[in-house]
C-alpha cells in the first residue's frame, strides 16, 4: 500500500464526490421517510441479489463506466495475497475507478503512483501513536469543547457531518502539520473544501477522451491556484523548520514530532509545491473517512442512547486504572465493538478489495476471468450475510466485545484486526496500513463523547442515517443530533 489508508484513500474519494453532489440533492422535500435507516442506491440491492442468488459463486453488476465481476468469499485469500502483475491494485485505481473519477494527476499534481506514505506510516505515525496520543487527545477534546459547546442541561442541536468534518480535520493535522495550524480556521476549511474544487473540476475533465485532458486540464483546473493556497498556509512552517534543519541538524530543542517533519528528516524533498500537494492529498484521504465513521457512530449511538451508559461504565473503569493513554484504547472492547460494529451495519463502501486482471484467470471454480477485467467484492452485502453474523441486519453494538469475551482469541475481533469477515480495512498486502491511527482517533473520540456529552435524535428528525449512491457509503449531510453536557 502506498497511499495514507488504502483502502481509505478510495473510500475518501467517494465520500467526496457524494459530499460535494448531494446537499442540493437532500434539501429538497419528500426525500426520505421516517422509516428508512438509509437511502439505498441500485447497486446496493444488485449487490446483495447477487450474493443471496449466486452465494459462493461470481456474478458481476456494471458501474457507471464499466463491468465489476463481484468475487465469492473463497477467493478472498489469492486475491489478496496475489502479485501486482497478476491482479492490480495500482490499475484498479487508476483507470476509470474511484481515482480517475477525481483525475487525481491534474486535480492534485501527483499521480496514483506518487503517493509515497506508507513507509512513514509503519516507520513513524503507528510506532509512534503511544507518544502522540495526548497531543491527538488534547485536539480532540479541544475541538469538541468549541464545536458542541451545549450549555448546562440545555439540548443544543448540531449538523454531524460538518461537525465531525471539523473535529477529524483538526484531530488528523495535529499530527500531519502540528500546532498552530492544525487550529488555523482558513486552513481547515481549506481541506475541507477541496472535494467540492475537485469534483467540479473532474467532472468537466471527465466530458473529454483521454487523450485531451492533458490540455484541458490546464484551462479547466485550478490546481496551480490551489497549490499556491496551500503553499501559503504551509511555506512558513516548512521554511522555517528547514532553518533549523540547516543550522541544527536532525535534532533541536522543541523539534516537532509530525508528519511534515517525519517526511524533512526522511524524504530529502524540499520543494514547497510538492511537499503542499502531498500534505493536501494526505487531507483529502484521511478527513472525509474518519469523519464518515466518526458521524455514523453517533448517529447509532443517538438512535440507541440505551447503550451510552455501557460504553460509560467501560471508560470510567478503564481510565480510573490507566488514565487517558493509548494503552487505555486497547482495553476499552465496547468502545472498539461500538464502531466495528458501525463499520460492518453502515460501512464506507458497497465493493471493496478492487483489482484488474493483467492476464487471463481462471478461478478455483473454473470460472473465467479474461484480462483487463475489474474485480471486487461486495463487501457491504457480505458484512450482512447471515451465514456469518448472526441477526446480520439488526445492528448489536456489542457484537464483537462479545466474540472477544467468549473466545481465546482475544484480538482477532478488534477494530484493527484483518479477517475474512470483516473487510473495512481490506486484507492481505494492500490492507490499510493507517488503520492504527484511524482506530486510535475513532476510539478516543467515541469515548470521549459518551464521558462528556448525552446524545439523541430530535423528536421529529426523519432523515435516513446514511445515504448509497453508485458504489459509495456515507453519512447523511443533513442529519442532526442533539448534545447536552452530561447529566449524571
Amino acid at each position: 500500500m502506498d497511499f495514507l489508508f488504502t483502502p481509505y484513500l478510495a473510500t475518501g474519494i467517494c465520500a467526496a464526490l457524494v459530499v460535494a453532489s448531494l446537499f442540493k440533492l437532500l434539501k429538497r422535500p419528500n426525500n426520505h421517510t421516517g422509516s428508512q435507516r438509509g437511502l439505498k442506491s441500485t447497486m446496493h440491492g444488485l449487490c446483495r441479489k447477487g450474493l443471496d442468488k449466486y452465494k459462493s459463486g461470481v456474478f458481476r453488476i456494471a458501474n457507471l463506466t464499466h463491468w465489476v465481476v463481484c468475487l465469492p468469499r473463497s477467493d478472498l485469500e489469492r486475491v489478496a495475497r496475489a502479485s501486482e502483475d497478476h491482479l492490480s491494485f495500482y490499475h484498479a485505481m487508476d483507470e476509470c475507478r474511484p481515482t480517475q473519477a477525481v483525475k487525481t494527476e491534474y486535480t492534485f499534481g501527483i499521480g496514483i503512483h506518487g503517493y509515497h506514505h506508507a513507509p512513514l506510516i509503519e516507520s513513524h505515525l503507528t510506532r509512534n501513536l503511544s507518544v502522540l496520543y495526548a497531543d491527538a487527545r488534547d485536539e480532540i477534546v479541544t475541538a469538541c469543547d468549541e464545536l458542541l459547546d451545549p450549555k448546562a442541561n440545555e439540548w443544543k442541536t448540531i449538523s454531524v457531518v460538518p461537525a465531525t468534518l471539523r473535529i477529524a480535520s483538526r484531530a488528523s493535522n495535529r499530527i500531519f502539520v502540528g500546532l498552530p495550524l492544525c487550529r488555523d480556521p482558513d486552513w481547515l476549511d481549506f481541506n475541507i473544501n477541496v472535494p467540492h474544487a475537485v469534483v467540479n473540476e473532474a467532472r468537466t475533465l471527465r466530458l473529454f477522451p483521454n487523450f485531451m485532458v492533458p490540455l484541458v486540464a490546464k484551462f479547466v483546473t485550478n490546481l496551480s491556484e490551489r497549490t499556491s493556497r496551500g503553499a501559503t498556509f504551509l511555506g512558513p512552517v516548512i521554511k522555517e523548520r528547514l532553518r533549523h534543519m540547516e543550522a541544527e541538524g536532525t535534532d533541536w530543542c522543541d523539534k516537532p514530532n509530525d508528519f511534515l517533519q517525519w517526511w524533512l528528516d526522511t524524504s530529502q524533498e524540499t520543494c514547497l509545491t510538492m511537499l503542499t500537494r502531498r500534505i493536501v492529498s494526505l487531507n483529502f484521504a484521511a478527513i472525509h473517512t474518519t469523519s464518515g465513521t466518526l458521524s455514523e457512530a453517533l448517529l447509532n449511538l443517538a438512535d440507541n442512547p440505551q447503550h451510552a451508559q455501557t460504553l460509560r461504565e467501560e471508560v470510567e473503569a478503564v481510565i480510573s486504572k490507566y488514565g487517558w493513554t493509548k494503552e487505555a484504547l486497547s482495553k476499552m472492547r465496547k468502545v472498539d465493538s461500538f464502531l466495528k460494529e458501525t463499520q460492518r451495519f453502515e460501512g464506507l463502501v458497497l465493493l471493496g478489495i478492487t483489482r484488474v486482471a493483467m492476464s487471463d484467470i481462471t478461478l478455483a471454480d473454473g470460472t473465467f476471468i479474461p484480462r483487463g477485467t475489474s474485480v471486487a467484492f461486495p463487501v457491504h452485502a457480505m458484512h450482512h450475510d447471515e451465514t456469518v453474523f448472526e441477526n446480520a441486519n439488526v445492528f448489536e453494538p456489542f457484537r464483537f466485545s462479545d466474540m472477544r469475551d467468549n473466545e481465546s482469541e482475544g484480538s482477532r475481533h478488534q477494530m484493527v484486526a484483518l479477517a475474512p469477515e470483516m473487510l473495512s480495512f481490506g486484507m492481505g498486502k494492500r490492507a490499510c496500513s493507517g488503520r492504527f491511527f484511524a482506530a486510535t482517533m475513532l476510539k478516543t473520540m467515541l469515548a470521549h463523547v459518551v464521558m462528556t456529552y448525552d446524545v439523541k435524535r430530535e423528536n421529529d428528525e426523519c432523515s435516513p442515517n446514511s445515504l448509497h449512491i453508485g458504489s459509495a457509503i456515507m453519512p447523511n449531510p443533513t442529519a442532526k443530533v442533539m448534545f447536552r453536557k452530561r447529566v449524571n
